[in-house]
């Protein structure tokens, strides 16, 4: 297993918990690790072992908790300044060539289940890495806490599942202290998150919000005190491990076909997905003959 030096990756039975380790910055964002969070993707995606991940930040060194500030703005001015920007922002600079670590992780043979939900995927719509994280077969989730703003706010957004603190401060502060747009679709995927008029209001003011109040308009699938909130996104991911991994491919793409598909298509996706399930050679050992064998 590679050694990281940015983040942390702990697997415990059934997912993983992946936690951004840059403590002294607020978990900021740099190029180093964009380039770790995309080689530990890769190995996520191909571990059978693992059905969901969980991303949280590391606590700052006066004790207080942090999920992540958004990119590091001292290396970003400094590529700015160098001309370098275009060519590293959204994290470009981490392509998969045979230098960098995620390309020597092999790649697993996909099963009929894998192959239908890589379908699923379009590509070039975010920065690549978060798209990873949005369009992996594993359930994602957020566990968040004290500060989560700018790319930190985003990275949520990416993940399937969100866990807030009552003490997290969710913010957008890209249009308030860049004069631009998140780079990862951070403002489209608000809207599908909160709806597109609190969207608007949240990205274009900058306003902070806690946990109870990203509950309450959507951005978090639930609250919990920052003493719990951590294990209870483990609870979670840890109940989801002990599902039919195919099973839960097929949900979380018939899922997400909602967000580009229209109704009806919606409805055959779903229909093609459920054949897809009852024709693996696995499904009779989760089928209803299990109840009939008291199983």
């Amino acid at each position: 297993m590679a050694v990281y030096e940015t983040i942390r990756y702990e697997k415990e039975e059934g997912f993983c918990v992946i936690t951004l380790n840059r403590p002294k910055s607020l978990n900021a964002l740099n190029v180093k690790m964009w380039s770790e969070l995309d080689h530990v993707l890769n190995v996520v995606d191909n571990d059978d072992e693992i059905k969901a991940f969980i991303f949280t930040g590391a606590t700052r060194p006066d004790g207080r908790p942090c999920f992540c500030a958004g990119a590091d703005i001292k290396e970003m001015a400094g590529l700015m300044s160098g001309g370098q920007f275009a060519e590293t922002e959204s994290a470009q600079a981490v392509q998969d060539t045979p230098d960098t670590p995620s390309a020597q992780v092999p790649t697993a043979q996909p099963s009929t289940v894998k192959t239908f939900w890589s379908l699923r995927q379009p590509r070039g719509a975010m920065v690549p890495t978060f798209e990873k994280i949005t369009w992996s077969p594993k359930i994602s989730v957020a566990a968040i806490d004290g500060i989560c703003t700018a790319g930190g706010t985003e990275l949520a957004l990416a993940c399937d599942i969100i866990i807030a603190s009552e003490t997290v401060q969710v913010s957008d502060m890209h249009v308030k202290n860049l004069g631009w747009i998140g780079g990862a679709a951070g403002s489209a995927n608000m809207a599908w998150r909160v709806g597109v008029s609190k969207a608007i209001e949240l990205c274009c003011t900058g306003d902070v919000i806690d946990g109870k109040e990203a509950h309450r308009i959507g951005f978090a699938n639930q609250v919990w005190p920052p003493d719990q909130y951590l294990e209870k996104a483990k609870e979670l991911a840890k109940k989801i491990g002990g599902m039919r991994q195919a099973a839960v491919i097929m949900t979380k793409a018939t899922c997400r076909s909602v967000q580009d598909m229209d109704r009806k298509s919606t409805l055959h996706y779903c229909d093609d997905g459920f054949s897809i399930l009852l024709s693996e050679q696995e499904a009779t050992d989760f089928g209803p003959q299990r109840w009939v064998d008291q199983r």
